[in-house]
């Protein structure tokens, strides 16, 4: 399958370095604003420089199977559009919009057009949240209750040489410009793990949504949490941080137990599971590379003629109510 690539930073690198160990994918095209990067993501994929694109329109002119969207988070709507009407089929970067409006503004032309659209919510499609869910379904920890998941990070040990108190400097994670902020980079596994975990539990609607966002200097969440109550006594409790290194832990419990994910969102090649009911049991399990496994769904939804991902996967709809949580959470 022929894959074109827009942006060429360091999830496109990433993204494009698990594909090309599939040998079953060809990289045929790059486009960025970079000309530096653009050269180098050439070369390193072995791209014919004939399809080194310095804009990122020129890939509406040649034929492909997908387009890979791997560029900043602000970027993403028109991008989106632009390729819809041209007929392109689409895996972009989490989050696919930053509001509902964008989504509700561009979802009509991906229907009209009939193109296949997929948000690259890659722990989604690793085997590692399959086996999860299928230790639910075995009734191992009973009725769900509750869902947990911390994930973030100290980004002020990475990006300023002396450690400061405050966050006062823009790049792609602290600039409200650029879709900047804690929720819209982290939050978004969260929510749509607690999506997929109610509609196991056969429910469809919130009722109750609390939430505690720390705003910094840059005037994007540092710091968040949120409580989401659904129907029927299901709860889930989610932080993200760009403050503290609080890791990325997952704990589903049930009425019988609960099952401890060590690390929800990018599980390594050899990853386990932890359930704890009467005993407690760890399963060690062994995988491929993280991107390989949504590539490869992907690869199959395109040769199957699917529109949107299939239960594995976020569908359009469940794209759009991870969004109006994701838009509630981040008002001020």
């Amino acid at each position: 399958m022929k894959w074109s690539i827009i942006g060429a930073g360091n999830i496109s690198h990433i993204f494009c370095e698990n594909l090309y160990k599939q040998k079953i994918s060809d990289i045929i095209s790059i486009s960025s604003i970079d000309k530096i990067r653009l050269k180098n993501f050439g070369n390193k994929f072995n791209i014919d420089e004939n399809y080194w694109f310095n804009n990122y329109n020129d890939v509406t002119k040649i034929k492909d199977d997908i387009v890979y969207i791997g560029v900043i988070n602000s970027l993403h709507k028109n991008l989106i559009k632009n390729l819809a009407e041209s007929n392109k089929n689409i895996l972009v970067e989490k989050p696919s919009f930053l509001s509902v409006k964008d989504f509700d503004d561009v979802v009509k032309v991906i229907k009209e057009k009939k193109i296949l659209f997929v948000e690259s919510m890659m722990n989604l499609h690793h085997p590692q949240t399959s086996e999860v869910f299928n230790l639910i379904k075995s009734g191992e920890i009973g009725d769900l209750i509750n869902f947990k998941h911390k994930f973030g990070f100290d980004i002020r040990k990475k990006f300023l040489k002396f450690f400061r108190k405050n966050i006062n400097f823009y790049n792609r994670l602290t600039d409200p410009s650029l879709g900047g902020g804690s929720i819209n980079d982290l939050g978004c596994y969260g929510v749509s793990f607690a999506n997929k975990l109610a509609n196991l539990k056969g429910l469809d609607n919130v009722i109750k949504v609390k939430k505690e966002n720390i705003i910094g200097k840059t005037n994007v969440d540092e710091n968040a949490k949120l409580s989401i109550s659904y129907d029927n006594d299901f709860h889930a409790n989610l932080e993200v941080s760009f403050i503290k290194n609080i890791g990325c832990e997952a704990v589903i419990e049930g009425t019988k137990g609960k099952i401890i994910v060590p690390d929800l969102v990018k599980p390594q090649d050899n990853f386990k599971i932890i359930l704890k009911n009467k005993t407690s049991k760890v399963f060690n399990f062994k995988a491929g590379n993280l991107y390989s496994y949504i590539a490869t769904d992907v690869e199959r939804y395109v040769k199957n003629n699917l529109k949107e991902a299939d239960s594995i996967g976020l569908n359009l709809s469940e794209i759009r109510k991870n969004l109006i949580l994701l838009d509630e959470w981040k008002k001020n």
